[in-house]
């Protein structure tokens, strides 16, 4: 079996399905309300951009 390498645009995209996902199903099941999913959304979005950063400037040239 033959590894591949691993798509940074996929990861990232699928991440980002999963924590819409999940935050529909919280909404849904009242575990959260709209006001919470309001500040955890752009936190998350947030985080997922100073981490996209941090792997651009740690890529070797």
């Amino acid at each position: 079996m033959n590894t591949h390498p691993l798509r940074w645009d996929a990861l990232v995209f699928g991440v980002l399905f999963a924590l819409v996902v999940a935050g529909w199903a919280a909404l849904t099941y009242d575990v959260v309300s709209v006001d919470d999913l309001a500040i955890a959304g752009p936190v998350a979005l947030i985080i997922a951009g100073v981490a996209g950063i941090a792997l651009t400037l740690r890529r070797k040239p």
